[in-house]
């Protein structure tokens, strides 16, 4: 790999997770080491080797050995900025600065390592905490190496600095020379990417849609700028605008409408002109649903509606268009309209779910179990499917005799799924907390291994500690990812038996058997508190 190529991978971090750290100068190209003589393959091999070695001391004597002896070589410009770097490892950073990098600049201008190290000195003075002749040097090296890749790094460097400098122009200006003005080959291509996502999205929380928009379109198709605007990594508009819109300051939020207003206009055109071919015309439907979206993002429920209405009539009624009014009108509170536009469906089936899931939401089960049974005895087909349905919502409501019985029903009429039934009676008789009568059903269930740990936790609320903890331990023994969590569970049994040496025992070996665990902090933290014990996570003492 050749070695800017390689400081490349760190400094794609920028953009997304923060600093851009300079990676070393690892190799050569190939072409350059077959120029060298066999001694000087020698001797930068052995200040190479004690490099690797983290032996910087020894490798910088190796490497100005080689300067010594082959100060014209191809390998001269290489071994200077190695020796650099030995410098920055021994905390030498002005030696690296004046003797190293800047000597590179000063006897090897045209090398291959001169751009790298004018990026160099830049990094060293930022590191030591000298800003100011930091951006200077990062200025020179932009300047003197204007389509190198180095010229991109000091760029993002730059970005890096401003942001904590908190001096917005600064940030803009240089991501406009990455997203405009960078020739976008090989290594540079990526950085200039995500430089250009980060000013769009500068752009939006400026209130300038124009000038996002341009920046997300320098880095993708046409087609796919619709969707990269509503990406939550790339464009983010919806939630810019959700930001804006919800500040609590009115300049912000004024802001914030006229950036919803921009991106609204700017989505509704591009629908409108795909509308006109059937090909494009699906795509074209995604878009204008963007506009709703923004529209919700943005606060402005009676705007949102009226696109949709504009939408109904310039696209025509379907089931997805429905949903979304009737979505509309139970955000907003309007459950009888919903129901209403619900109604509408071609397909009648789904239209009729979700005017029972309106009445679930509002809890008024029986009419949703009515909706279910009916749609069970219209096709059996899916019978067994709004069945289960029903039995759900006699569960919400309180009842589970009746949800027992349907279940009951569908061990007849779907046999084929029994035990998914069995399980659902037990799960229904347990969150009933009919104890005994779950732990029966229960018994048999396969859905291991939480069918035991729902039969211990009813086994506890019944004061029958050790069949708990027999199950606890069945489950240790067969599954390994719930291991740590039944042996908490083993602890806290006996401590809710009043067994208070036992349940301190297995704590601690909570600690020392799964100290990585989330368990195994809970039962440090416990023995702490409530005991007074005091265990390193290993189950050493402090």
């Amino acid at each position: 790999m050749a070695p800017v190529a390689k400081a490349l991978s760190v400094a794609f971090l920028f953009l997304m997770a923060g600093p851009v750290f300079a990676g070393p100068l690892d190799e050569m190209a190939v072409e350059r080491w077959a120029k060298l003589k066999e001694a000087e393959r020698y001797q930068l091999n052995v200040a190479e080797k004690f490099y690797r070695e983290h032996q910087y001391k020894v490798a910088a004597d190796e490497y100005e050995k080689f300067l010594k002896l082959y100060d014209r070589s191809e390998g001269a410009a290489f071994a200077q900025l190695k020796w650099s770097h030995c410098q920055i490892e021994l905390r030498k950073q002005n030696t690296a600065i004046k003797d190293g990098y800047q000597s590179v600049l000063d006897y090897y201008p045209e090398s291959p390592e001169a751009p790298v190290a004018a990026l160099l000195i830049g990094r060293t003075h930022r590191d030591t905490g000298d800003l100011k002749l930091a951006k200077k040097s990062y200025a020179k090296a932009i300047s003197a190496y204007p389509k190198h890749f180095a010229a991109v790094m000091a760029r993002l460097d730059l970005v890096d600095i401003a942001v904590k400098e908190m001096d917005l122009p600064a940030q803009t200006s240089l991501l406009s020379e990455l997203t405009f003005n960078v020739e976008r080959k090989g290594p540079t291509v990526e950085p200039c990417v995500l430089a250009s996502r980060q000013l769009a999205k500068l752009s939006f929380r400026a209130g300038n849609f124009d000038e996002g928009l341009k920046a997300v379109a320098s880095s993708c198709k046409e087609a796919e700028i619709p969707s990269h605007l509503m990406h939550h990594e790339i464009g983010r508009l919806p939630w810019i605008i959700g930001e804006l819109t919800g500040a609590m300051d009115e300049p912000t939020k004024k802001l914030g409408e006229k950036l919803t207003d921009a991106a609204c206009g700017w989505f509704k055109t591009q629908a409108l002109a795909g509308l006109k071919d059937e090909k494009t015309k699906a795509a074209a439907t995604d878009t204008w649903f963007a506009v709703v979206e923004l529209r919700r993002n943005a606060r402005q429920p009676d705007k949102q509606k009226a696109t949709l209405d504009e939408m109904l009539a310039a696209i025509g009624v379907s089931d997805a268009l429905l949903g979304r009014v009737a979505q509309w009108c139970r955000e907003n509170k309007k459950m009888d309209e919903a129901r209403q536009t619900y109604a509408k469906y071609k397909d009648a089936a789904e239209g009729q779910s979700h005017v029972a899931s309106t009445y679930i939401e509002e809890k008024q089960y029986d009419k949703a179990i009515v909706i279910y049974r009916q749609l069970a005895a219209a096709d059996a087909k899916t019978g067994a499917k709004w069945l289960s349905a029903a039995a759900m919502a006699y569960r919400h409501s309180g009842k589970p005799d009746p949800a027992i019985a349907v279940y009951r029903e569908l061990l007849v009429a779907d046999a084929a799924n029994a035990s998914a039934y069995h399980f659902e009676i037990a799960e229904t008789l347990y969150y009933a907390q009919r104890w005994k009568e779950c732990i029966t059903a229960y018994r048999g269930t396969e859905r291991f291994p939480h069918n035991y740990q729902h039969m211990a936790a009813a086994h506890r609320q019944l004061k029958e500690y050790d069949e708990a903890i027999g199950l606890y331990t069945q489950i240790i023994a067969a599954s390994q990812q719930t291991a740590s969590w039944a042996t908490y569970q083993i602890a806290a049994t006996h401590e809710q038996a009043g067994r208070k040496e036992e349940a301190i025992k297995v704590f601690k070996q909570v600690c020392d058997r799964y100290p990585k665990s989330s368990e195994g902090s809970q039962a440090h933290t416990h023995l702490n508190e409530k005991y007074k014990i005091s265990v390193t996570l290993g189950g050493a003492k402090d």
